[in-house]
């Protein structure tokens, strides 16, 4: 609500005051009364709208900016959903900084994927924490860049259709990046390991994986069926980490299994099932439990078992 927006309901408060009637007036000051009435009444409307600019100005001032306080921040618009990245922000044009499972997006490219919007506006249509962008951008946790500005941020380089850091370790450096998604890796963090430059467009693990879902959608799989088929490269992906040496593990497990050993199997193909594969990270969650029992490593063991099981089953499409 802008300043002079409050000014002229003022000056149409006070000209309807002037228009009160008189007791010595007679019957033909009916339309001035009438006039007045209607003047008096946009007073009053128009008081009302000051008053509710003021709450929202004080809502504004007592709002917890805590929760935006993150590098990255959950962004939605209407059905949209999206995760915008401060330190990609430049203007509604400028600064692909809101990534989905797709793509990434600026603002305004994000605004104009949602259907139902056919005149919407990046900075009241997108949505953080319940609070337009333009309330970000008011308390400065958002801030534009001038039109003028030469920055990478408002450079239009094809490095801002893809992820900044790895998808597997989180960490930055020579990346290579998917043709089809948002994702980068480095090259021996994906699987399998991508060796030199790749000719052509090149797509990553995550996509194959969805394509060859989308045409076995149909055909469902048995348990079983599943796992006696042949293991391919594919079906394999966060198989990342670093392994720690822990102490003492040795005198509780005696066969011990990583998941670095189960990609350098996988890779150099010891796997001829996908049940020797399954079978390796069983062992892997039974070796957790009975390390760790009941402590917080041992139940989030648990949760990652689920896990395995539940992505397996929609991997092979098993009922």
């Amino acid at each position: 609500v802008q300043l002079d927006h409050f000014s002229n309901k003022r000056k149409v408060r006070k000209r309807a005051m002037c228009f009160i009637p008189q007791d010595s007036e007679t019957s033909s000051s009916s339309v001035e009364e009438s006039d007045a009435e209607n003047f008096q009444e946009q007073g009053w409307r128009g008081g009302q709208t000051e008053i509710r600019g003021r709450v929202e100005e004080e809502e504004e001032d007592v709002a917890d900016l805590s929760v935006f306080q993150a590098h990255s921040l959950p962004v939605t618009c209407v059905s949209l959903t999206g995760t915008l990245y401060k330190y990609r922000f430049a203007t509604g044009i400028r600064g692909k900084c809101i990534r989905t499972e797709e793509k990434w997006f600026s603002p305004e490219e994000f605004v104009k994927q949602e259907p139902t919007l056919t005149d919407g506006h990046w900075k009241k249509d997108i949505l953080c924490h319940e609070k337009m962008l333009n309330f970000l951008i008011k308390k400065n946790i958002l801030r534009i860049h001038s039109l003028q500005c030469e920055c990478v941020k408002c450079s239009t380089q094809e490095e801002d259709n893809n992820d900044d850091e790895c998808y597997v370790c989180h960490s930055r450096g020579d990346l290579v990046c998917c043709d089809e998604c948002p994702r980068a890796f480095h090259s021996q963090c994906h699987l399998p390991a991508v060796h030199g430059d790749s000719p052509g467009e090149w797509i990553c693990t995550f996509c194959v994986l969805r394509t060859s879902q989308q045409w076995r959608v149909s055909s469902n799989m048995s348990e079983q069926e599943a796992l006696d088929a042949p293991v391919s490269q594919y079906r394999l992906v966060n198989t990342h980490t670093h392994t720690n040496s822990v102490p003492r593990y040795s005198e509780f497990i005696s066969q011990p299994m990583w998941l670095d050993r189960i990609k350098q199997k996988l890779e150099s193909g010891e796997y001829q099932t996908v049940r020797a594969f399954v079978s390796d990270f069983q062992l892997i969650f039974s070796n957790c439990r009975t390390f760790n029992r009941d402590n917080v490593f041992g139940r989030m063991g648990a949760r990652l078992k689920k896990m395995f099981e539940e992505e397996f089953k929609k991997i092979f499409s098993i009922q």
